[in-house]
This record gives C-alpha cells, sequence and structure tokens, in this order.
C-alpha cells in the first residue's frame, strides 16, 4: 500500500473546499444575475405598457382635440363663407365686390388655420422643428382667435428637444393649455421655460379663476382624470408636475424633466 501523506490530504479537503466555494460563488451571481435579468424584462414591460398607455391617451386626446378645432375654429369660418356666398347679389356690384373680398380673406385665414392645425398635430414636425418651435406655433395659433394672450417667454440656454420627449411634453402643454381656455376663465396665459442642472424646466401660468386642488385630486375619478393623467404621462419621461392653484388666483403648472 502506497503510504498517504498528511499534508497532501490536507491540501486535498483545502482543494475542494476551494471549489465548492466558487461554485457556490458562481451560482449565487448566475442566480442573482437571472433575478436582476426578470426584474429588468418586468421593468421594461412595465414601461413599454405605460408608454403605449400614454400614447393611447394622447391619440385620444388629439382626436377629440382636432373635433374641437373643425367645430370651433374651421367650422365656424367656413359657416361664414358659405353664408357670404349665399347672400352675394349679383345685381349690387358694390356689395357682391365687397363679400367676395370678405371671402377672398376668410379661405385665406381658413388654409392658414389648417396649416397650423397640421403643423400642431405632426409629430414628425414636432420632431424636426423641436419642442419650442412647436410651442411657439401653437402659441401663435391660440392668439389668432383674438380671445386670449398668450406669451412663450424663453431663456437663452433651454435647449430645443427633438426626441420622443418633445411630442409627450407637446401633448401635455396641449392638455394644459385647453384646460386653461375652457375652464380658467383666464385673459392672460404665460408659458416659460429654462435649463438647469440638466433638467428642464417649464410652467404654464394663466390669470383665470383658479380651483381647489385638493378638491380636485380627491375626487379623480370625476373631476380630476386630467391632473392624473398628466402626472402619469410625465413619469414615463422621467419627469415630474407639480399644480399650484387656488380659487380666485389663477393657475399655474410646472413640469421638469431630467435629460
Amino acid at each position: 500500500m502506497i503510504p498517504v501523506d498528511g499534508n497532501f490530504i490536507v491540501l486535498f479537503f483545502i482543494g475542494v473546499a476551494f471549489f465548492f466555494l466558487v461554485f457556490i460563488v458562481v451560482l449565487t451571481i448566475g442566480i442573482r444575475y437571472r433575478r436582476k435579468k426578470r426584474e429588468h424584462e418586468q421593468l421594461k414591460e412595465k414601461f413599454d405598457e405605460q408608454v403605449m398607455r400614454s400614447q393611447l391617451e394622447i391619440q385620444e386626446q388629439t382626436l377629440q382635440f382636432i373635433s374641437r378645432e373643425i367645430h370651433d375654429n374651421l367650422g365656424q369660418v367656413a359657416s361664414i363663407i358659405k353664408i357670404n356666398l349665399n347672400t352675394i347679389k349679383v345685381q349690387d356690384i358694390e356689395q357682391t365686390s365687397e363679400k367676395i373680398k370678405n371671402t377672398k380673406e376668410l379661405v385665406k385665414q381658413l388654409i392658414t388655420d389648417l396649416k397650423l392645425l397640421s403643423t400642431s398635430l405632426n409629430t414628425d414636425k414636432i420632431l424636426q422643428r423641436g419642442l419650442m418651435s412647436a410651442l411657439q406655433a401653437e402659441v401663435e395659433k391660440i392668439n389668432k382667435l383674438q380671445i386670449f394672450n398668450v406669451r412663450l417667454e424663453q431663456a437663452d440656454n433651454t435647449p430645443e428637444i427633438k426626441n420622443n420627449n418633445a411630442i409627450i411634453i407637446f401633448r401635455m402643454c396641449q392638455e394644459i393649455l385647453n384646460n386653461s381656455m375652457k375652464h380658467s376663465e383666464a385673459k392672460n396665459i404665460i408659458i416659460s421655460s429654462h435649463f438647469k442642472n440638466d433638467t428642464f424646466y417649464l410652467s404654464i401660468e394663466d390669470d383665470g379663476i383658479g380651483f381647489n386642488l385638493a378638491e380636485i385630486l380627491a375626487n379623480h375619478e370625476k373631476s380630476g382624470n386630467g391632473l392624473v393623467n398628466l402626472q402619469s404621462r410625465a413619469k414615463v419621461i422621467n419627469g415630474k408636475v407639480e399644480f399650484i392653484s387656488s380659487p380666485g388666483n389663477g393657475s399655474k403648472t410646472l413640469i421638469n424633466i431630467t435629460l
């Protein structure tokens, strides 16, 4: 029988223990990796679901926006054009000339409004022109109504956002502006922006009647869905929305997005 050295036995068991320890470490790392990967996939699925839900909400609100624009603005101009044409009296040359002139101006306005509507709805245009340029076009469109005085104040260091974030921020701004025009009884609306510490800040403020924020958020199922939707959209693009308002003191919406 071959004698076995005691040191060899010790080294053998140390080697076995070492390899066993390495196996345990590798196995643990593998399990943690798979768990992290699964968690990451679940988070990605949740994020994709939120993005899809946000896109569907935006599409629905965009359709509502188109419907209101056609009814309240384009439809009104088209009706006036129809009335003008139907009331033309050929025998009255002076009146006919005046009505034709007015009709030409109305047709020109209708074409301009259609172009502005197309621009504000075209996501490709928003990506090409950037967020601030798209907002400026929206401001000009609203001011054409001659009901509200809307102003865009842009700090010199404001970046021109031209990615998918721009589309969601723009649609959020459209909803906020629409809420102000429909409910606030405001005359003046100010949109302002600046950039600091990798964060983009945007505020929309009006001088309307304001609202009880706590009451609306407490009853969000009935009246505050719009505010909750804005908060959900902001989360999708790693942002936050804050509402500041009280009865009689107007309202202010603050949006900040980390770029």
